[in-house]
């Protein structure tokens, strides 16, 4: 395909929609069925379809693209699987939500209008998410696009659940759960949030069963709960309790006699050392519970909704909600003189992530996977090396939390997700677990069967995702040939929901940790340092993002220049920051192509110079050298940041700003045409491959330029990889290319210390450190003129006096000086309001250092800039002050 001519501006948007159709057209994001050598792959981290993509979606999407575009080009057989996760509980909210704003109970539709009304969100919003991927121009392979509920997913689910069924690691039992009343199901501790809130503690008198005066001193915070008290439990150790041990009190509001035992357990720190033991809604007291087998279990006495229920709750309170009984129960223990005193605390409250409602500790039969043996092996691949995780501090979190694992509990009472493949028998009462739907019971043969009730966890499919997307269980070529993926890129916030619970479906069901690495990104924050989320509004749809800045600006923003591991800001600066930098490239490109003779070959490797070759040219190949090596490092150690960086330094500052402006004579023929044919084969040979090297960074951008500049091959997605190593390493010339642009920047720093207007070009004079400097710099004397914007240079030798009337600066290179001009009182009033502009750019300057926050997160070379930044102009102020006293005396500086 041919690029037009490239345009005066650079304009993203028709470049980007041309560019994804062409590499669709190709097909070069499709990987082979039997690749040949060792492949690299990676599995898309599904997006729910509760919503559509955000911009920390775009991160992880964005360092995704980049490795999967950069070892495709190394000629690594690459797949990036896409999909979607139908996000059971999750979606479900999103619709209940949606269907409330216009009036309409979820809960009370037909189970089939309800599924339909999940059906057709799920079909909006995949369709979105699907839109917004594609105009991020991720080099996915959408011949292989999965959904977390179509059939094959659906025969991985039932496949694992009933092999853990038969090895014994899925069970059924009646636990403690943490409980949604308002979404009516089980939640596992993951979806738990636990925050400080504030509350009060409710001081009680549990009176005496046999009438004597007073009673014993309860706290609760919970009032509305006692109705379901089956024991009061002091500390063994309590002096204070004592004598109550093997007495009898009476539950406030109702005529139950219960005991006072004791239990290690309790605290008797807290409130006043004796704990009312309410086994169904209480964790703790359920432990307490079980360790006194002579106490009766009650029955709930609060429903799946979380009212107030059964026998053993007072008439008058039953059916109220529990924020209503708790405030209908206190007024009538206040009346009845039971309360002692209250008092408010703060302590942690636990809310559903999905509703946001106070979870209810509750006793509930539900689906258990044993996690305990599922977790060693993949602990021991942590810890053995076979997965790394990147950075490495999240590697401590990881082995803290999975000594602490529990089981996990797998079923949901919601109607949206894969169905447990369990049948109940009614006549016998034998449950049959089968993959395939059954119509009679394996046990008696009787047909009339009952489906559970429940689905399952919607992590119980994600958890299967690297291998199940490859077809497992079916001996697929993709699995065979792309398993164990090469690499997980995801968010640290789901590294127990999803991350660790992959590495034990992997281990336990292919033998095999399903990759070799895990990146974590950070999360992206606002330029106020808040959290970037749609609830406050200040994250905005990518594609707006995209259609306003361009797709490549924002993928280059969001790793470049905050690292993408961290935490950090990301708004309309840092679009701007790479915005600028592709304008850079893209004028970079056209300032090339005017020096570009018709005809001109593409460079297949560096321009073969002679022994008497240019500085320039050697250093900026011995440059480019350096930069690719460094970019390989940093890809090769998940560093795409430190990569962005190494590549923006080289082309603003190297190639654009110092290669450029010193090789421009020669490319107009000023300095003959030899020299020119070397200067224009070295620059277009380092752009042509600059260009491949941030391909993967800014993918539209670099195909644009790439098919403007001779080049060989249809596309540069499918280019080979520039190879490092096949440009010349020359330290000595970039050692004494950094000798010349020194001498260039005292002289800049010169001219501004002395204010000369830029059309002015002021004699300058170089006294040098020794014989070596001496011959550099009088080689490359029209280089130091040139880009210093002086001239005549003088070099003066040791012993000779100073040029009169000069500002100077003394370096390792030697003794600079520039001519003065003549100033008067115009000139120092300019003086004046420079100092001030530059005294406001200092103080902002330190501002920034001073900022915690900025040296955490921004990579080391910024901070050294904004360092060096500090020095240079606290420096130049201390100059200006000494033209000012001048003033002041009356003289002359």
């Amino acid at each position: 395909m041919t690029a037009p001519a490239l345009a005066s501006r650079y304009e993203p948007r028709e470049i980007e929609a041309r560019w994804q159709a062409a590499w669709n057209d190709a097909g070069i994001f499709r990987a082979p069925e039997r690749p040949a050598g060792i492949p690299f792959s990676l599995i898309l981290p599904p997006p729910n379809v509760t919503g559509v993509l955000t911009l920390g979606h775009m991160l992880g999407d964005t360092v995704m693209d980049l490795l999967a575009r950069w070892h495709r080009m190394r000629g690594e057989p690459t797949l990036w699987v896409p999909s979607v996760d139908h996000a059971g509980l999750s979606t479900q909210v999103a619709v209940r939500r949606a269907l409330a704003k216009e009036g309409v109970r979820f809960e009370e539709l037909p189970a089939e209008e309800a599924r339909s009304q999940v059906e057709k969100w799920r079909a909006v919003h995949e369709a979105r998410i699907r839109e917004q991927t594609v105009a991020g121009g991720f080099s996915l392979d959408w011949s292989r696009y999965r959904y977390t509920m179509d059939p094959a997913a659906v025969r991985a689910t039932r496949e694992v659940f009933v092999r853990l069924h038969r090895e014994g690691l899925i069970y059924r039992a009646e636990r403690m759960v943490n409980w949604d009343p308002r979404l009516r199901t089980a939640l596992s501790d993951l979806e738990v949030v636990h925050s400080e809130e504030e509350g009060s503690l409710v001081h009680l008198c549990y009176r005496w069963a046999d009438g004597s005066p007073g009673g014993l001193e309860v706290a609760t915070a919970r009032p509305e709960t006692i109705f379901g008290d089956v024991a009061v439990a002091v500390h063994p150790d309590d002096p204070r309790h004592t004598s109550a041990l093997g007495r009898e009190v009476i539950v406030p509001l109702t005529d139950r006699r219960i005991p006072v035992i004791t239990d290690e357990a309790i605290d008797p720190g807290f409130g006043s050392g004796a704990l009312k033991v309410t086994p169904r809604h209480d964790l703790v007291d359920y432990e307490v519970f079980r360790r006194h087998p002579g106490l009766p279990m009650p029955p709930d006495v609060l429903d799946d909704r979380g009212r107030l229920a059964s026998d053993w709750v007072p008439a008058e309170f039953r059916g109220l909600d529990r924020d209503a009984g708790r405030v209908q129960t206190l007024e009538r223990l206040r009346a009845e003189g039971f309360v002692l005193r209250e008092v408010v605390y703060r302590h942690s409250v636990a809310r559903s992530e999905r509703s946001e409602e106070v979870v209810e500790p509750r006793l509930s039969t539900q689906w258990f996977v044993r996690v305990a043996p599922l977790a060693a092996p993949a602990v021991a691949s942590v810890r053995e090396g076979r997965v790394r995780i990147h950075p490495d501090r999240w590697t401590l979190t990881f082995h803290r939390w999975m000594e602490a694992i529990q089981d996990w509990c797998i079923s949901r009472q919601v109607l949206w997700g894969h169905p447990i493949p369990v049948s109940h028998c009614t006549p016998c009462g034998h449950d049959t677990v089968s993959v395939e739907t059954v119509e009679t019971c394996e046990q008696c043969g009787s047909r009339d069967l009952d489906p559970d009730p429940d689905v399952l966890d919607t992590w119980f499919t994600s958890w299967l995702w690297p291998f199940a997307a490859l077809g497992w269980p079916e001996p697929t070529s993709d699995l065979a040939h792309y398993y164990p993926t090469s690499v997980l890129v995801t968010g640290r916030d789901i590294m127990f929901f999803w991350v660790a619970r992959m590495m034990m479906a992997g281990e336990h069901f292919t033998g095999r940790a399903p990759f070799s690495d895990v990146y974590f990104t950070g999360m992206l924050r606002d330029e106020t340092g808040r959290r970037m989320s749609k609830h406050l509004g200040n994250s905005p749809d990518p594609i707006d993002v995209m259609r306003e800045r361009g797709v490549d600006a924002l993928r280059f923003g969001l790793v470049f220049p905050n690292p993408t591991e961290e935490d950090g800001p990301f708004g309309s600066a840092t679009l701007e920051g790479g915005a600028h930098f592709l304008t850079k490239l893209w004028n970079l490109v056209r300032f090339t192509l005017l020096h570009m003779p018709d005809g001109t070959p593409p460079p297949s490797g560096p321009p073969n110079l002679p022994n008497s070759a240019a500085l320039a040219d050697r250093w900026i190949l011995s440059r480019w050298r350096r930069t690719a090596e460094e970019v390989d490092r940093a890809l090769g150690a998940f560093e795409p940041t430190r990569a962005s960086t190494a590549i923006y330094t080289f082309v603003w500052h190297d190639l654009a700003d110092r290669y450029v402006e010193i090789v421009k004579e020669r490319l107009f023929g000023r300095l003959g045409e030899p020299s020119a044919r070397e200067a224009r084969d070295t620059l277009l040979y380092v752009v042509e491959r600059t260009l491949r090297l941030l391909h993967p960074f800014a993918p539209h951008l670099t195909e644009e330029l790439w098919h403007a500049v001779p080049h060989d091959g249809e596309l540069l997605a499918a280019a080979r990889w520039p190879v490092a190593g096949e440009a010349p390493s020359d330290p000595e010339a970039e050692v004494e290319m950094e000798t010349v642009l020194e001498a260039v920047r005292l002289m800049r720093n010169l001219r501004s210390d002395e204010h000369i207007p830029l059309e002015v070009v002021p004699p300058a004079w170089i006294r040098p450190a020794g014989p070596e400097v001496a011959q550099l710099l009088a080689r490359e004397q029209g280089t130091v003129e040139r880009l210093g914007r002086v001239r005549p240079l003088t070099f003066l030798g040791f012993g000779s006096p100073n040029p009169p009337r000069s500002g100077s600066r003394v370096a390792e290179l030697g003794e600079c000086y520039v001519e003065r001009p003549e100033s008067g009182p115009a000139e120092f009033e300019t003086l004046r309001r420079e100092r001030e502009k530059i005294s406001a750019l200092l103080e902002k300057t330190r501002g920034r250092l001073a900022d915690q926050g900025f040296r955490a997160r921004a990579p080391p070379e910024v901070v050294r800039e904004a360092e060096e930044k500090v020095r240079e102009l606290a420096e130049r102020i201390g100059r200006i002050d000494d033209h000012l006293k001048g003033d002041a005396s009356g003289g002359s500086p």
